[in-house]
């Protein structure tokens, strides 16, 4: 009897263990029609961690009923999350550019992190890295002062410099957007750059967490009607979307953008912990048909609790 109390105590701690990652993992089918329930859809990867793990319990235990119960409920946190994250791991690439292709853009995404005191790592990486388009979120003045300084590039900032965009050519114009309905829309920067004779306009965004629902689903509203009407051939657009690819509302900014995704599933945050094991895809960078991509690489940790991102992209013609 003993014995069997034992065993029911360690299962019971085992599903409630369990049982939050399934519940998470079935709730966030709901962000389809829910940005509070969608919040549970960024987690994903966990769920599906926490599934697997369960499953591996069952597989272990000698006690048919015990298997069972875990087998269950590991299976339900692993299809959930599977139905999450499948799409973005399965969508297919647009066809990309060779390594040696001509007239590259080389582009950084970094949010910089306003707590980020040690800032020489970052500069030294930044100036080796030698971008001809850096966008930045949560920039100190001294961090802009800096990259003015060393690597010699003309800075565009939006309302504010909540988002700021250093490049190696001067713009041929700027833009710099109002926040929207009670200033709820993202920090946001436009550049337009006349390229290889051809103009093609950047843009910088900072989203909110996806915890403040109602402002970061006017973030992905702005944004939209922003860019609405943009000829999207050259387009491309980066920033620190607080969002993952599997989520219900990134989905539909995929979709409302109309532009690929580069980036898949990289995950950019945090970059603090334990070294490379960033749990949050959440920094993006999106780029029109008229470009190639030649790679999409994750940057080292330089102090902010985001990594950066780096795309090579080339032009079709």
């Amino acid at each position: 009897v003993i014995r069997d109390e034992c065993q029911m105590s360690q299962l019971s701690e085992r599903l409630g263990e369990i049982f939050p990652a399934v519940y998470a993992a079935v709730a966030a089918q709901g962000g389809r029609f829910s940005g509070h329930l969608d919040v549970f859809s960024h987690f994903a990867p966990q769920y599906l961690g926490v599934g697997v793990l369960a499953l591996i319990l069952a597989f272990v235990l000698e006690s048919g009923r015990d298997r069972t119960l875990l087998a269950v409920f590991g299976g339900v946190a692993v299809l959930g999350s599977l139905a999450l994250i499948t799409p973005e791991l399965m969508r297919p690439p647009a066809p990309r550019a060779p390594a040696d292709a001509p007239d590259q853009l080389k582009l950084i995404q970094f949010n910089v992190a306003e707590m980020n005191t040690d800032l020489e790592p970052a500069l030294d990486w930044l100036a080796a890295q030698d971008p001809d388009v850096l966008v930045t979120q949560e920039s100190s003045p001294a961090f802009r002062r800096a990259v003015q300084a060393r690597m010699g590039r003309h800075m565009t900032c939006g309302m504010t410099c909540g988002v700021a965009i250093f490049s190696r050519a001067a713009p041929v114009r700027v833009e710099k957007p109002r926040r929207g309905y009670y200033g709820l829309g993202p920090a946001i920067a436009v550049v337009h750059f006349a390229g290889d004779g051809r103009e093609f306009a950047v843009v910088g965004l900072h989203y909110v967490w996806p915890t403040e629902v109602r402002t970061h689903k006017e973030n992905s509203r702005r944004m939209i009607q922003v860019l609405k009407g943009r000829p999207r051939d050259r387009l491309v657009v980066a920033g620190d979307f607080n969002s993952t690819p599997w989520s219900f509302a990134r989905r539909r900014d995929d979709a409302a953008l109309g532009i690929e995704r580069r980036t898949r599933a990289l995950f950019s945050w945090p970059a603090r912990g334990l070294p490379g094991l960033a749990v949050l895809p959440i920094d993006h960078i999106y780029a029109g048909p008229d470009w190639r991509t030649v790679s999409v690489d994750r940057g080292p940790r330089l102090g902010s609790d985001h990594y950066p991102v780096v795309a090579i992209l080339a032009p079709t013609r």
